[in-house]
């Protein structure tokens, strides 16, 4: 049986920068709201801080997080005042779990590696990448938002992903960006 670890601040800090935005990722799609989403995961990186000498490895570290945040997001979804508000359909998929779990981690996984790549473009392809892909606005949205022309925003955006799709070809992860586009393509 192998030693516990014990966590101290600056090892959670390590842990918080490697995790936080792939389980905020993760935490937003499953409740829809970005403020409930990063409360939820703060708890979880609290819950872990708490029992921070009760594991032996950093693959239990990760898997506690993912644990402890996709259960907050369910109770949370659970909740009389949030199920009143939410599509039934929607309540289902949620509390169905397993699958679509483990979906929305590898797609939390992926798109943690794709925020890595892309805040190394140049600013308007960044924006505009973050503003189509992660925030899900339209061309004109886009363009209303940035000043742009709906060319200049098409020009940019096939940029930035010609420029992530060669990098992760070099860094043979091209299947994992057509697995991303296929999960997002069929997100619920």
């Amino acid at each position: 049986m192998a030693a516990n670890l014990y966590i101290d601040s600056s090892q959670l800090a390590v842990l918080f920068k490697n995790y936080h935005r792939a389980l905020l990722y993760f935490a937003r799609s499953m409740v829809h709201e970005q403020q409930i989403a990063e409360e939820i995961v703060s708890d979880s990186f609290v819950k872990l801080w708490q029992r921070r000498d009760a594991f032996d490895g950093t693959d239990k570290i990760k898997a506690f997080l993912y644990i402890a945040t996709k259960n907050a997001c369910l109770n949370y979804v659970q909740s009389a005042h949030v199920r009143r508000d939410m599509d039934p359909e929607a309540i289902h998929l949620l509390e169905s779990t397993e699958p679509e779990t483990y979906v929305r981690i590898v797609r939390a996984e992926l798109m943690q590696q794709i925020y890595a790549e892309m805040v190394k473009l140049p600013e308007k392809q960044r924006e505009v990448f973050r503003l189509t892909y992660i925030e899900e606005l339209t061309t004109d949205e886009i363009c209303e938002r940035l000043h742009m022309t709906p060319t200049a925003v098409f020009a940019n955006r096939s940029r930035a992903v010609d420029t992530l799709r060669r990098i992760f070809k070099d860094k043979e992860l091209w299947l994992c960006l057509f697995l991303l586009h296929e999960l997002l393509r069929n997100s619920p």
